[in-house]
């Protein structure tokens, strides 16, 4: 699609508002279309004042594509955390600075088909409902696959301060991963760390033309691909806003006892420090030639 294109969708009211709300509270990752020397499409996520690039209001998402319009922005991408402050560089390495996280699967087809990626997504949410979990997880398509998200308000503000939200993200996402059965021409990703983003509700995919629609549960075995058109996409507001506060509790305590904490998910013995620790060494070096 040609880049007015792409602006005319970004300027649409409907678009801004599902943006700006969604990304409330989360570091943002812009996408563009613009190359780096290395030929590789360049992310931004740091503003001039090397703060966290964030969106809270439609005039954000306008000033965005004014302020890095020589990079050509195409895609939106959001944090799966939830921040207190955004502040300054160092408010999302610090994990006490997270107040809720989305455990999210990222799904793949092995063949192009689309058809696989929904049928998986189905058998994901089947085995959620046996854990009670219901009525916070939608589905997102995301431009060649799609996203099944568990909303972070799931899990109550009283599991929140026993388990780290980060490690609940983390455990719940490899736990319901681990129980899925390879095959069915879909590939299933669980990948939760620190600086994970994925692609905001009506966002452009960063290199395919399609936007990203969410579809809750109910509806998804009616979900077609012809949805996710620009011109004329098929996108449910509430499916990303619904959740039932505590509902998913239980599935929390147990993928934590069997997965554990996100720090402690790789091997005792490493070569490297958790990117967490290396992300903070870096800055400490930084700041000692400023």
């Amino acid at each position: 699609m040609e880049w007015e294109g792409i602006l005319e969708h970004y300027s649409r009211e409907d678009v801004k508002r599902e943006i700006a709300e969604y990304c409330a509270g989360r570091w943002v990752a812009l996408h563009c279309e613009g190359l780096d020397q290395k030929g590789k499409q360049i992310m931004v996520r740091y503003d001039a004042c090397r703060k966290p690039l964030r969106i809270s209001s439609e005039d954000d998402v306008r000033w965005m594509f004014s302020e890095y319009a020589r990079y050509k922005p195409r895609a939106i991408y959001a944090s799966t955390h939830v921040y207190r402050a955004l502040e300054s560089r160092w408010s999302v390495v610090d994990r006490e600075n997270v107040v809720a996280s989305s455990p999210t699967l990222d799904i793949d087809p092995k063949d192009g088909d689309w058809r696989c990626v929904v049928e998986k997504a189905m058998q994901i949410i089947e085995l959620l409902e046996n854990y009670n979990v219901v009525k916070s997880v939608f589905f997102k398509w995301s431009g060649r696959g799609a996203h099944l998200h568990i909303h972070q308000k799931a899990f109550s503000d009283e599991i929140r301060r026993r388990i780290d939200p980060i490690d609940i993200a983390y455990s719940v996402t490899k736990f319901i991963a681990g129980m899925l059965e390879p095959g069915d021409g879909a590939v299933v990703e669980a990948v939760i760390d620190i600086q994970r983003v994925f692609t905001a509700p009506l966002s452009f995919h960063r290199k395919v033309d399609r936007v990203a629609v969410c579809v809750p549960p109910e509806n998804l075995s009616e979900f077609h691909i012809d949805w996710t058109c620009p011109e004329s996409y098929r996108h449910s507001p509430e499916a990303w806003r619904r959740f039932s506060s505590g509902e998913g509790d239980w599935l929390a305590e147990k993928a934590f006892m069997k997965i554990g904490p996100y720090s402690a998910g790789r091997p005792r013995k490493r070569k490297h420090k958790p990117l967490d620790e290396e992300i903070m060494d870096t800055m400490r070096r930084l700041d000692g030639f400023m």
